[in-house]
């Protein structure tokens, strides 16, 4: 069911103090330093962290698609996998108590570094000069 109240600016209010409270969390800078750090030493260039990344959270995650979020950390001896698993239960929880379509972590470049459901669009370039297959979605226009 929908908990949204029936009045919509009052919806859009509450909404909006829910993403203020979180973009002020002082958590947040940290994430995002450490997912920015960890992506670039997952792998040599974006092709390979798009490939690495989308294989260790998505393709050989063993939950159903759907449900890939419920993968707290990927195998593997990359700090990558050890960000996720201090940062990823905090966002996931988040995203489930606000009912959000997702979280998402890009970096200045527009790479999707985090995002807590792992779609297809995970670890792909949003730069509207990039090459990602997503760069013209409405999240490509929303990172721009």
């Amino acid at each position: 069911p929908d908990a949204r109240p029936k009045d919509t600016a009052e919806w859009l209010r509450t909404q909006m103090a829910s993403i203020s409270l979180q973009a002020a969390d002082a958590v947040l800078p940290d994430a995002m330093e450490a997912f920015q750090q960890a992506w670039n030493s997952f792998a040599a260039n974006d092709a390979q962290r798009q490939s690495g990344l989308q294989a260790a959270y998505i393709t050989n995650n063993e939950h159903p698609l759907g449900e890939k979020d419920k993968l707290d950390f990927a195998p593997g001896s990359e700090d990558y996998h050890a960000v996720h698993q201090k940062y990823h239960p905090k966002y996931r929880s988040i995203l489930y108590d606000q009912n959000y379509y997702d979280i998402f972590m890009f970096d200045l470049t527009g790479n999707l570094v985090y995002s807590v459901y792992k779609e297809l669009d995970y670890a792909t370039n949003f730069a509207i000069g990039g090459t990602g297959q997503w760069k013209d979605s409405g999240l490509g226009e929303a990172f721009e």
